[in-house]
């Protein structure tokens, strides 16, 4: 191995191969990375380029005229000579001489040209630079404005838009999907965060209940059996209810991460079995629970579906009032498929179903719905119904469109 200065090292082997020769990595500096910088040099070597082929075509031609164009056999015949619109008479000449002089004088011509052609090659290639400089500039200046606001741009706050202005070209349409992409995730992001804060809020009642109940039996000194007893059963039903509201959440948190597979099922059946698993519920609420259904083929989560279809079921329950209907149906059009739940009672403040507004078990059992509804590729509607009451329908693509 022998080093050289200004770091080339040179290795001679000592076998038949060649030695190896690495040269150090040559780092351009940073204006010189840039994507401006790099478009300068390609408009201004198209410019140079076809500058001068121009200049050289112009230079060819006026050679061969120059070449083609000659004077001597009328200056040796001593005949008139005709330049533009003036007339020369010359005395009868020599031919060699002439000859000589015309050659001369061609070649003079030919070198001032060419030496005038490369000073306007030069000047070309500098005003194409800063030409294309410039112009380089101006067509990145909407990509310079899409990185600012890129870069403006945090998890916490999506509402800032690009909103780039000028003709409908590559640019703008480039924006404009990088603002429909950030409209999409703001609203990925609201409904999340409206997600959280009513699971939190849900979850944090059931925990009051226990505490409060607890810590009352607890500062008794004089609590007996019964007490405890009664205490006993509210903290199960409160954990019961927690447990339930986990599940719900736990079905769409896997569904959401893909941890569950979707198989093909029939949401008439779920219907069917909803009817006969709150029969006996909706029998003590003296609610009659009227089931009609159609075919619904999807690919999805039984269980998760079950889940929200049972949400659904519940809360109508807890809102109908004696002697009223509750109404299960499924059936499909238009591509989707449908699963609808309708009762008699007061209705759905609309803030409690986007989740805006709390609304205790039934505001979480909503938002689990809409949750499972939107990882099945589908929503959750409401709409009043005739003559009172609300209908909720959860639509979830076909199996064919699914």
């Amino acid at each position: 191995m022998v080093h050289r200065p200004g770091g080339l090292s040179v290795s001679y082997p000592t076998g038949r191969t060649l030695g190896a020769v690495r040269l150090p990595a040559v780092r351009l500096p940073p204006f010189a990375r840039s994507i401006r910088f790099r478009l300068s040099v390609m408009y201004s070597a198209a410019v140079f380029g076809l500058g001068g082929l121009a200049l050289g075509a112009v230079y060819l031609l006026v050679r061969a005229n120059l070449r083609a164009q000659t004077m001597t056999a009328l200056v040796v015949a001593g005949q008139p000579v005709r330049i533009g619109a003036r007339v020369f008479v010359v005395p009868r000449l020599e031919e060699q001489p002439v000859r000589s002089l015309e050659s001369i004088f061609d070649e003079i011509v030919l070198n001032e040209l060419a030496r005038q052609m490369l000073y306007a090659l030069a000047g070309l290639f500098l005003l194409s630079l800063i030409v294309g400089w410039f112009v380089a500039g101006r067509t990145l200046r909407p990509v310079e404005k899409i990185t600012a606001v890129a870069s403006e741009i945090q998890a916490t706050d999506l509402s800032r838009r690009i909103d780039l202005d000028g003709p409908d070209d590559e640019l703008r349409r480039l924006a404009g999907t990088f603002d429909e992409m950030l409209d999409r995730l703001d609203a990925a992001f609201q409904s999340q965060r409206r997600f959280l804060a009513q699971t939190s809020h849900d979850l944090r009642n059931p925990l009051a209940i226990i505490r409060s109940n607890l810590d009352l039996v607890l500062s008794d000194p004089d609590a007996d059996l019964e007490d405890w007893q009664a205490t006993g059963e509210i903290v199960d039903r409160a954990t019961r209810r927690m447990s339930e509201m986990i599940e719900g959440l736990l079905a769409a948190a896997r569904l959401e991460a893909g941890t569950v597979e979707k198989v093909e099922l029939d949401l008439a059946d779920l219907v069917r079995q909803a009817a006969e698993d709150f029969a006996a519920r909706a029998a003590e609420a003296k609610v009659s629970v009227v089931a009609e259904t159609e075919p619904a083929p999807v690919e999805g989560d039984p269980t998760s579906l079950t889940r929200a279809l049972d949400n659904l079921v519940d809360n109508a329950l807890r809102v109908s009032l004696p002697g009223s209907t509750v109404w299960l149906r499924s059936g499909n059009g238009d591509g989707s498929c449908f699963l609808e739940v309708a009762d008699e009672g007061p209705g759905i403040d609309p803030g409690v179903l986007d989740g805006s507004k709390a609304g205790g078990r039934r505001g979480l059992g909503l938002t689990i719905v809409r949750e499972v509804a939107r990882v099945h590729g589908g929503r959750l509607e409401v709409e009043p119904r005739t003559g009172g009451g609300s209908r909720l329908i959860v639509r979830i693509p076909a199996r064919a469109e699914a």
